[in-house]
């Protein structure tokens, strides 16, 4: 099976961000994600056990927030925890 990305991207409010990130936190809970970006749109399955990277960065002109979670839909008990909480 070949690799499809979907990335979308934008500046919106912060209001609309959280927002966002809401939906895709009950989607993630329900056990089905949906993303759609232009003509590419995917639904995934997320396992029992996630991998979880969370970054911050802080810079004197900019600050961020980079979130990944990732797993494998075929072995939902491989994966292992990684950093500290």
């Amino acid at each position: 099976m070949s690799t499809k990305t979907a990335r979308m991207g934008g500046v919106m409010g912060v209001w609309e961000a959280a927002d966002r990130l809401e939906r895709l936190a009950q989607e993630l809970r329900a056990g089905r994600l949906g993303l759609s970006a232009g003509r590419v749109s995917m639904h995934l399955s997320p396992a029992v056990m996630l991998d979880v990277e969370i970054r911050a960065s802080q810079a004197s002109d900019r600050e961020g927030l980079d979130v990944r979670l990732s797993w494998s839909p075929h072995r939902p008990d491989a994966a292992s925890l990684r950093g500290e909480f």
